[in-house]
């Protein structure tokens, strides 16, 4: 659906080009007496699906039939009025990074997921006053058409066909393949491939040329509706979060994960010490947090011993952490760790370079907890595994009809269950703090 919305747009742009190189020149009998407003060339974040379907109909237009062509005005016209009269809540919205405010240089463009993105954008809204707005789809801009529909693609399809291909049982094993593995396959491929065509789709649609708007139009476009909010209120924390956290920048607003970890113990000390109001708890606060530094500065971390995250990876080593993550036993977080290292390597980090555990930045030390988790997840895996024998037994007692070869291909792989947290908790988190910089760290661009 997002990919032929796009193409469609793509062509239809086309059309209206060719419409627009065509047109009477001004000064002719034909042209109107007042000109006409300026427009300009737009992409996703400006064209809104009144654009888009305006642009399309005229495209199509020459081949309907006569009567549609004859009622082409008050076809339209219609057409607007019903898409104004849907209004959709701003939570049910997500938007790409460009739209919110986001530099083309900005990190949150690159480490992002359908997930971490719908996060991204309602503390935005929360932080601007906009979480319980509505907006009209006339109004909607393609970037939140395609950002939206792909996240409940993202939640309803994606993730638990993932889940579902990493708990398909070894069915009809023939060595190392199996009929399990030949239907998990292509729905692991086609998860992380939908992945990679969705986000190059929706940055190269940010930067098209894909219909002509005014200003007063590009004004509007992804605007809620004035005066129209929904009777809800913030939580007080999401309010406080909101409040100091903007779109990271690397020249202007470092992103919480290049923090070091000796900032965060302060600003959590500072926290704690703000809502307390024991005097003797706010020195026993700073007594621990004092403490904590001091053994942080002391204890000395191989840092590029950390295997570089996955979603530093290029496509290459993403697809070959794919298919390398097929391999019985060793497949998996083993490989992804070696890939994340070789990376590192050829990248030409010191791979015996120490620094105090207080220099160790936010990222470095999230990516850790991330190969932490899945190679423990991986060793529980082949323990599972080399567990068959005793879960076909206890299902035997259950199920004694069957065969211990038929009970043996029935047993479901746990990876899929076991790696969730990770991959949908961690990952969405980490990359939400790569996404965001703490409001007092803004810095004004300089000059020039």
């Amino acid at each position: 659906m997002v990919i032929a919305l796009a193409v469609a747009t793509f062509g239809a742009n086309g059309v209206v080009g060719a419409a627009e190189a065509g047109a009477d020149p001004v000064g002719t009998p034909d042209s109107s007496s007042v000109a006409a407003p300026p427009e300009e060339c737009v992409g996703s974040t400006f064209a809104t699906l009144g654009n888009i379907y305006d642009a399309v109909f005229d495209s199509l237009l020459p081949t309907l039939p006569a009567e549609v062509q004859q009622n082409a005005g008050s076809i339209k016209t219609d057409a607007h009025r019903d898409m104004d009269g849907l209004r959709v809540s701003s939570l049910a919205v997500s938007n790409h990074p460009r739209a919110l405010g986001a530099s083309a240089d900005s990190p949150s463009l690159e480490y992002r997921d359908p997930l971490s993105g719908y996060v991204l954008t309602q503390l935005m809204n929360i932080r601007n006053g906009t979480a319980y707005e509505a907006i009209t789809v006339d109004d909607m801009t393609l970037s939140q058409a395609v950002e939206t529909a792909y996240l409940y693609l993202y939640v309803t399809v994606i993730i638990p066909m993932t889940m579902v291909a990493g708990t398909i049982p070894a069915i009809m094993p023939i060595g190392p393949v199996s009929l399990g593995l030949l239907i998990s396959l292509p729905l692991r491929i086609g998860a992380k491939g939908m992945d990679l065509v969705v986000e190059a789709l929706s940055n190269e649609l940010v930067d098209a040329c894909l219909v002509s708007v005014t200003q007063e139009e590009k004004d509007r476009a992804g605007q809620p509706v004035k005066d129209l909010r929904f009777p809800n209120h913030v939580p007080q924390m999401l309010e406080e979060i909101a409040d100091q956290v903007l779109i990271a920048e690397d020249e202007t607003c470092p992103a919480v994960g290049t923090l070091p970890l000796s900032r965060v113990v302060d600003r959590t000390a500072g926290y704690l010490a703000d809502i307390n109001t024991d005097p003797a708890v706010d020195q026993q606060i700073a007594d621990q947090a004092a403490r904590l530094q001091d053994f942080m500065k002391t204890a000395q971390v191989p840092h590029n011993l950390i295997p570089s995250d996955p979603a530093d990876f290029t496509t290459i080593e993403t697809l070959m952490s794919l298919g390398l993550g097929l391999v019985p036993y060793v497949g998996g977080a083993p490989t992804e760790a070696i890939i994340g290292l070789t990376h590192s390597y050829f990248g030409g980090a010191d791979m015996s370079e120490t620094v105090p555990l207080s220099d160790l930045t936010v990222t470095k030390s999230m990516t850790a907890g991330y190969y932490a988790y899945a190679l423990s997840a991986h060793v529980f895996e082949v323990a599972y595994g080399q567990s068959e024998g005793l879960t076909v037994s206890l299902l035997q007692m259950l199920l004694p009809t069957l065969s211990p070869e038929q009970l043996a291909q029935s047993v479901p792989q746990s990876d899929g269950l076991i790696n969730a947290p990770n991959t949908y908790g961690l990952v969405v988190f980490h990359n939400v703090l790569r996404s965001v910089c703490l409001a007092k760290d803004k810095v004004d661009q300089p000059a020039g």
